[in-house]
């Protein structure tokens, strides 16, 4: 159902991108590249028909005229150009010139990090960064973080954040760009959006975090309770306070309560970044949570990347 929803996501956006109106490229003001292909014509003069591409000098054959420059130039400035050399060399009186473009240059970019086939691709013009996204299969649901996707022009310094979750979830099409040459769009790995489960569990470690997310849901992942050990009604909740970064709150969880119908509140539901511990005997020793908890590597990138030391308070 994961990747159902992830490709009409997906697809839902990208519909939306190819309907909006297309800002950044007016009808018109194209400028013409190294490697673009154009058709130049003349009204009336047949012999004067040729398909000629813009070399990597930026510079055209044109029938009759030989060199002329062309990139950097919209067709209709390169039409009035040639139509002042049509007028000069073969004495054409008011000389219409048609330039067409036959085929846009090849844009190749590229898409990295947690997606499904990165690599290198041929995009067209016109083309959106969630079409490079397709390109390259799709993110990879549970390992990408969406929210902190990067795209970096081609030829520049320049690093434009990304939110690829606004875009395929909520349909905000605003960062959609359009593809240029040499781009790279890249998509880390999440991680922050995840649990940590200790104790008396068959599978202890660490699980990603799905909303909404529950103390049974995390229990359930760690293959449930170790028989004869796991003290259910001692459950422990870890929690960094609220603007307090290094500062953890413990919430008591009594979850026999649960289990038997007496409390469902007690099933209270995590946040990203929680740690459950299920201990083995009636009171659970919190400075050994603290030792396991702070030894853990990974949460030093789940609490704001700096944690010099664990504070566990009272709920």
């Amino acid at each position: 159902m994961i990747r159902v929803w992830i490709s009409f996501g997906l697809l839902l956006a990208a519909i939306m991108a190819w309907a909006a109106p297309v800002q950044e490229q007016p009808s018109g003001t194209y400028r013409l590249q190294v490697e673009d292909i154009i058709r130049i014509q003349v009204w009336n003069e047949q012999q004067i028909n040729a398909v000629v591409p813009v070399g990597r000098d930026g510079n055209i054959s044109a029938p009759f005229v030989g060199i002329i420059r062309a990139a950097g130039k919209t067709t209709t400035e390169l039409e009035n150009d040639l139509a002042i050399e049509y007028q000069k060399i073969l004495k054409l009186r008011n000389p219409r010139v048609s330039v067409t473009i036959e085929r846009f240059r090849s844009i190749r970019a590229s898409v990295g990090g947690y997606v499904n086939r990165p690599g290198f691709y041929e995009m067209r013009q016109g083309d959106r960064i969630l079409d490079l996204l397709n390109n390259g299969g799709g993110f990879i649901a549970d390992r990408a973080d969406l929210r902190r996707a990067t795209l970096l022009r081609g030829g520049s310094s320049e690093l434009i954040p990304i939110d690829l979750h606004a875009m395929l979830i909520r349909g905000d099409t605003s960062q959609n760009y359009l593809v240029q040459d040499g781009d790279v769009l890249n998509i880390p790995e999440e991680t922050r959006n995840r649990i940590l489960v200790l104790g008396a569990v068959q599978q202890p470690g660490t699980y990603f975090y799905k909303e909404p997310m529950t103390v049974l849901d995390a229990f359930s992942q760690a293959r449930g309770e170790v028989r004869y050990r796991t003290w259910l009604s001692r459950t422990v909740v870890i929690r960094e306070r609220p603007g307090l970064p290094g500062q953890y709150m413990r919430i008591q969880v009594d979850m026999v309560k649960f289990f038997n119908g007496q409390d469902p509140s007690q099933n209270i539901e995590l946040r990203p970044g929680d740690a459950i511990y299920f201990p083995e005997t009636k009171t659970p020793d919190i400075d050994r949570i603290a030792s396991v908890v702070n030894s853990m590597f990974f949460l030093d990138r789940f609490f704001r990347d700096n944690i010099f030391g664990l504070r566990i308070l009272g709920r």
